[in-house]
C-alpha cells in the first residue's frame, strides 16, 4: 500500500489533489492512503519527529509560517529519502524549487492533466526499486530501515526478533508471519521460525547456511532442496 500525504493550506486545493490522486491509482489498482494536511509543521512532525514512513509528499510551495521550500529543506537535512511532488500557482518558483531535487512541479492551473502523469511516474520508481524502506513497530517506536540491511529474521515468542547487517537486533511487534507479509514475503523461509535474506547468504553446505557475516543456520530438512533452489534462484536473477 502506498502511504501519500498532500501538504496545503487551501482545502479546497488539497482535496482536489487528493480526488486525483485517488482516481489515478483506482485505475492502476493500487491501493493507497491519502492523507491532507494544512501546515507543513504537522508533515515534519510526522516524518522527522515520529520517523513515519511516507512513499509520496505532495507539497504545497506558498504556505503560511513554513513554507513547502523550507520544509523540504528540512527533510534533505535530516536525510529523509521521500518523493517530493511539488505544487504551485506561480511559475517563479520552479527554479528555487530545483534546489531541492523534486520528483515533479506541478502548476495548480495543470493539476488535472499533471498529476495523474506524476503519479503514474511515481508509482513506476517505486515498483522499480529494489531495495525497499520498510517501517518496524518496535518497542521503542517506529524505526525505518532498509530491505537490504535485514539479514534474517525470527520467530521470538509473539514478536520478531530482526537481525540487522550493522550487527544489532530490533524486536517487532507482529507475529513471524505477519511480518513476513510486511515485507512481502520476499525473504526465504529456512523453517516455520526463521527468514533469511539471500543476499546475506555466503553458502549453503547441506542443510547450514552460512551467512556473510559468519553466522551459520539450520535449514530444516523438510526445507532443504527448495531452500537452495530458492536461493540459486534469487542469485541468478541478481548477477
Amino acid at each position: 500500500m502506498l502511504n501519500i500525504a498532500i501538504c496545503d493550506d487551501s482545502e479546497e486545493d488539497a482535496l482536489t489533489a487528493k480526488k486525483i490522486v485517488k482516481d489515478t491509482l483506482a485505475g492502476l489498482h493500487t491501493a493507497n492512503e491519502t492523507v491532507c494536511y494544512s501546515s507543513a509543521e504537522d508533515i515534519e512532525y510526522k516524518l522527522i519527529k515520529k520517523k513515519e514512513f511516507l512513499d509520496i509528499l505532495i507539497l504545497d510551495i506558498d504556505m503560511p509560517e513554513v513554507s513547502g521550500l523550507e520544509l523540504a529543506e528540512e527533510l534533505k537535512r535530516n536525510n529523509v529519502n521521500i518523493i517530493i511532488i511539488f505544487l504551485s500557482n506561480h511559475e517563479e518558483f520552479v527554479f528555487r524549487a530545483i534546489e531541492f531535487q523534486p520528483f515533479r512541479y506541478i502548476r495548480k492551473i495543470k493539476i488535472n492533466s499533471e498529476m495523474p502523469i506524476a503519479i503514474q511516474s511515481a508509482l513506476k520508481l517505486i515498483n522499480s526499486q529494489e531495495d525497499k524502506q520498510v517501517i518496524l513497530d518496535t518497542p521503542d517506536g517506529n524505526i525505518r530501515v532498509m530491505m537490504s540491511e535485514i539479514v534474517y529474521f525470527e520467530a521470538d515468542k509473539r514478536k520478531t526478533a530482526v537481525h540487522l547487517s550493522n550487527g544489532s537486533n530490533l524486536t517487532v511487534n507482529a507475529k513471524i508471519s505477519e511480518f513476513n507479509e510486511i515485507l512481502g514475503n520476499k525473504f526465504i523461509m529456512i523453517h516455520r521460525s526463521c527468514g533469511v535474506n539471500s543476499s546475506h547468504v555466503k553458502t549453503m553446505l547441506n542443510d547450514v547456511l552460512t551467512l556473510k557475516n559468519g553466522e551459520k543456520l539450520l535449514v530444516s530438512r523438510r526445507r532443504s532442496k527448495e531452500v537452495r533452489q530458492a536461493i540459486i534462484r534469487e542469485w541468478g536473477e541478481k548477477f
